[in-house]
Formats: C-alpha cells, sequence, structure tokens
C-alpha cells in the first residue's frame, strides 16, 4: 500500500511539474515581441496594453491561486525587463501601482523584495532609484506602522491617531459617488463593534463636505470622519500611498497595520482567523 502511494505520489509531482513548466513557457512565450532593451517601449501604450492583458489573464479562479500565477508571471516580466534597468523600474511601478490597488498584500510584498535581481547585479545609483519607487509602499505596508494623522472631523471633533487609545482601528478611503465603498463601509458598520472594540477614521473624496457628511449620516457610521478639498493630493491619501477606493487599512492598538483588506469578505476572513 505504501509504494503504491509513494508511486501516486510521484506521478502527481511529475504532473504538477509539466504543468508549471509549461505554463512557465507560455508566460514566456507572450513576451517574444517584446524587445526589453528598447526604453522608447516605457509608457508606451503597447507595453501598457500587454502588462495588462497579461496580469488580467491571472484573474481566473480563487485569490490564492491568483496570487501565485501573479508571481510566477512577474518573475517571468521582471526577469525579462532587467534587460535594462529603465525598463525594470518601469515595469515595477505599473506592477506595484496595480496589485497594492487591488489589495494583493501578498504579491506587493512580493514585489518589494524587487524580483529577479542579485545582489550587486545593480550600481549604487539603480538601487536608490529603486528604492524611491518603492519608499510609498514600504511605508504602508503589513507590519509597518501607519502614518499618524491629525486634523478637525466634519463634525468640529480634533482628533489626532496616535493620541487615541482604542483597542483597533480601521482606516478607510473612500468616495461618496462609489457604491461599492458604501457597501463596504456598511458592512463595517453592521458587523464591528464601532463603539468599544474599533475605531472608524474615515477620508472621503466628495464636491463638497456637505456631501460626506449626509452620506456618512445615511449610512450611520460612528467614529471620526474627514474631507480634505485636496482630495487625491490631501495629506492623508498621501501619507496612505491611497491610489482608488475603497482602500482600507486595519491597525492593531500600537498603529501598526495588520491587513489591508480588498473588500469585506476578505476582511470577514481576516477577522475570523485573527481574533
Amino acid at each position: 500500500m505504501k509504494k503504491l502511494i509513494n508511486i501516486v505520489l510521484m506521478f502527481l509531482f511529475v504532473f504538477v511539474w509539466r504543468s508549471s513548466n509549461a505554463q512557465t513557457k507560455s508566460m514566456e512565450a507572450y513576451w517574444d515581441d517584446v524587445d526589453f532593451s528598447d526604453t522608447a517601449l516605457v509608457s508606451s501604450k503597447m507595453l501598457t496594453d500587454k502588462l495588462i492583458g497579461f496580469f488580467y489573464s491571472f484573474t481566473d479562479g480563487d485569490e490564492q491561486r491568483f496570487d501565485s500565477l501573479s508571481v510566477d508571471g512577474l518573475k517571468v516580466v521582471l526577469g525579462k525587463a532587467k534587460a535594462n534597468m529603465r525598463m525594470y523600474e518601469y515595469v515595477l511601478e505599473f506592477a506595484l501601482n496595480g496589485y497594492s490597488g487591488m489589495g494583493r498584500d501578498k504579491v506587493t510584498d512580493f514585489l518589494l523584495n524587487y524580483p529577479q535581481l542579485a545582489e550587486g547585479e545593480i550600481t549604487m545609483e539603480e538601487g536608490l532609484r529603486l528604492d524611491s519607487i518603492t519608499e510609498p509602499y514600504q511605508k504602508v505596508r503589513v507590519g509597518a506602522f501607519a502614518p499618524d494623522y491629525a486634523g478637525v472631523a466634519i463634525d468640529g471633533s480634533d482628533y489626532r491617531l496616535y493620541e487615541s487609545r482604542a483597542k483597533h482601528f480601521i482606516i478607510a478611503f473612500w468616495s461618496t459617488d462609489c457604491e461599492y465603498c458604501h457597501d463596504f463601509l456598511t458592512q463595517i458598520r453592521k458587523n464591528l463593534n464601532l463603539k468599544s472594540d474599533y475605531e472608524l477614521v474615515t477620508f472621503a473624496l466628495a464636491e463638497n463636505q456637505e456631501d460626506v457628511r449626509q452620506s456618512v449620516k445615511k449610512m450611520r457610521l460612528q467614529g471620526f470622519h474627514f474631507y480634505d478639498e485636496l482630495r487625491w493630493e490631501g495629506k492623508a491619501f498621501l501619507d496612505y500611498h491611497v491610489t482608488s477606493t475603497p482602500t482600507v487599512f486595519v491597525l492593531d492598538e500600537n498603529k501598526r497595520i495588520v491587513c489591508k483588506p480588498y473588500d469585506w469578505d476578505e476582511l470577514k476572513y481576516w477577522l475570523k482567523y485573527n481574533k
């Protein structure tokens, strides 16, 4: 019986290896018509469309498979892009912006380690340029201490994040004309105790402060809510490197980022295993 199990496992290993190998070859073939040494392609529509099509092809299946396929795909494209560091920088920044915007922390963290670049393979100047690209993402990765924020909420109350003694925090960036944002925040209000367990702090994109006030009232949201006329250029949006809404951060009592959920289902799953 044991011998039979070993034979079955061996065949499974061979099958998985062959499937993985075929998949990698398919990913590599996708880039056959791209000359990564040609920096004229940087920011071109041709390259942008190719990147979007490449990453979009990984969306079939569950989230874990999506992350796994994305990492495999990034290894391929960044391995080719390093033929020219200007190209590598562009692809890295493009991918970071996309995956961080989707809340794919595992993929984002993978990118922050500069995939496919070996130690001593780049110059100090190139390394500094890469660090300047990743710095905003490093500051808000899971495990980092969240940027502090101080301001006057729409109800007139003064607030400073690092002076609060709440047990946990939900930091949410949203838009008043985004139904998906409203759904996410409503689920948070319905399912989390915002009186004692979680302090909700939100930053809204809106035409004016009154729109924020009415939306907050309609959703019956407790907490501290902020509006900045600078919108995307507001301090909080810049400090947290927010490029899309909704963007949500969960902080522990020490203001350390412990989760960056993409939607309510992902937050619910995290809460289930991290109470």
